[in-house]
């Protein structure tokens, strides 16, 4: 079992309170951050859903415990100093002394019992399910430590503390979920200053705050620009600091105009649901249809055309080639047009059906290209899509809601571990669209088992069986592009497209 210390973490934590903090901002000229992102958010609590656009923006406000830094992929303690097992299924998390939220709430044990007590709640955050899972109790030690249990031994453990994302007790009581996803309260850098729906969210300088006094950035403003090529124009012509998303194709242009391009290797995994579910009856049931839309889709022509090569094919398998668990021996299905015609004739499909297919407009880079491009593939095999584009915030409401049915074009992006990529196609999962006692069970083996050798042999068994069966339409993992003005330093997403400014600067004219 591995255990981290008190002593290294809060080693880590003194550099953090340090004039060479994390969560601090170089010592430049003040001035404001603009962010352009895809949409805008529902909530600006954190643990409202895993959209990164909605988490991004409220982690701003609301810190968590703890943040895997994408620099050094390490642990890092925010809120906490550290924390140290007592056994297999108990650890105990030291917590940073001297923090008030922006309404005055001291920020402190009980302050942590009541966030994990929400978290845990499959009413109040059922986005986290998954993660909350995996705990069984919180109780307060003294104002400073909390003892946290969890429900059995669970390799990524420090994934899911790293989600909780801390809140004041009593504002929670007075305004509950929806209050606080509209006008949060938190320990951050920032405070939320004005919300314009669908135009911009303003957030300015905590003064309190309790890291190194920032200094370069006087205020935030995120705007929620839904079209690609709106944003790379907005940051090639200088309107925006910060824009996520960017179109491979318009890279070229904006590192010729003066400004940088960042390229994170992304853990978000797209594919197609193709929906077995009982509540939707479709062709999608057999599965010798589910294996013809895999051979009708044109992998490599996509990943070529649309993405000039950035982006990797999967190999017939959900997790990456550098997870645990990967298979080796699995490959992608071919491009074959002739052979899915022969599956939907044995299918009993000879000439083709029509069927729903949905898709997000402004939720991922080039979605509707994509959509599109997988639409014309699956027409000329005799599956005749009905295609509905819907805008992002109204794509995730269904999403959650098992509504992306019968196909549904679809990336998933969990924290680094593959029983949180796997664990999205568990049959009781609020947007899984597979529903199979076989992965269930192996699923759940994953998740239970510590020995690394033995846990990886799981998901190996697990991605063969799920693409034998066509579970969903294999397509690609995506590389994260996102454009930054020369002046600003120090910006770099994890690969799950969750960023803090963390280490941030602008230096401008």
């Amino acid at each position: 079992m591995k255990r981290r210390s008190f002593h290294a973490l809060a080693l880590a934590a003194g550099l953090l309170a340090s004039t060479a903090a994390l969560p601090a901002f170089a010592q430049n000229t003040p001035s404001d951050l603009v962010i352009a992102q895809a949409f805008d958010p529902t909530s600006l609590w954190p643990n409202f859903n895993t959209a990164s656009d909605e988490i991004n923006a409220g982690a701003l406000i609301t810190e968590p415990l703890f943040w895997t830094d994408p620099k050094s992929n390490s642990l890092m303690p925010v809120l906490a100093l550290g924390y140290e097992m007592e056994d297999d299924t108990t650890l105990v998390v030291a917590l940073r002394q001297g923090v008030s939220f922006t309404n005055g709430e001291p920020f402190n044990a009980d302050a942590v019992v009541a966030s994990f007590t929400n978290f845990m709640n499959p009413e109040i955050a059922p986005a986290y399910g998954r993660y909350a899972g995996v705990f069984d109790s919180i109780e307060k030690v003294d104002d400073h430590t909390v003892r946290i249990k969890t429900k059995f031994p669970y390799p990524a453990l420090e994934l899911a503390l790293g989600k909780v994302y801390i809140v004041p007790p009593a504002y929670w009581a007075e305004v509950g979920a929806d209050g606080f996803g509209a006008a949060p309260i938190g320990t951050g850098p920032f405070k939320l200053e004005d919300w314009r729906r669908d135009d911009r969210i303003v957030m300015t300088r905590n003064e309190g705050y309790w890291g190194t006094p920032l200094k370069g950035i006087e205020r935030v403003i995120l705007r929620p620009v839904p079209d690609d090529m709106a944003r790379a124009a907005g940051i090639e012509a200088g309107e925006f600091d910060i824009a996520t998303n960017i179109p491979i194709a318009n890279a070229a242009a904006i590192e010729a105009a003066g400004k940088k391009i960042v390229e994170v290797p992304s853990y978000r995994i797209f594919s197609l649901e193709l929906s077995n579910l009982e509540m939707h009856p479709s062709p999608m049931h057999d599965k010798l249809v589910r294996q013809a839309v895999n051979y009708a889709i044109d992998k490599e022509g996509i990943i070529d055309g649309l993405f000039e090569g950035r982006a990797k094919r999967l190999n017939g398998q959900l997790l990456r080639s550098n997870q645990l668990g990967y298979n080796p021996d699995l490959t992608d299905y071919p491009y074959d047009p002739e052979k899915a015609k022969a599956l939907l004739a044995e299918a009993g499909y000879p000439n083709g059906f029509d069927i729903d297919f949905r898709f997000p407009s402004g939720r991922y880079v080039q979605d509707q290209e994509v959509a599109t491009a997988i639409a014309g593939m699956l027409e000329a095999v005799g599956i005749r899509p009905n295609m509905i584009q819907l805008e992002a915030g109204e794509f995730l409401r269904q999403l959650v809601n098992r509504e992306l049915a019968p196909v549904g074009y679809v990336g998933l992006g969990p924290a680094d571990d593959p029983d949180l990529q796997m664990a999205q196609y568990r049959s009781n999962w609020r947007y899984s669209y597979v529903s199979d006692p076989e992965i269930d069970r192996l699923i759940d083996a994953g998740a239970a088992e510590m020995n690394g050798e033995k846990r990886a042999a799981i998901y190996q068994e697990l991605s063969a069986y799920m693409r034998e069966q066509a579970s969903v339409g294999y397509l690609f993992q995506n590389v994260d592009l996102y454009a930054t003005g020369a002046d600003v330093e120090g910006f770099l997403p994890r690969g799950d497209q969750l960023w803090m400014l963390y280490g941030v600067s602008v230096g401008k004219e």
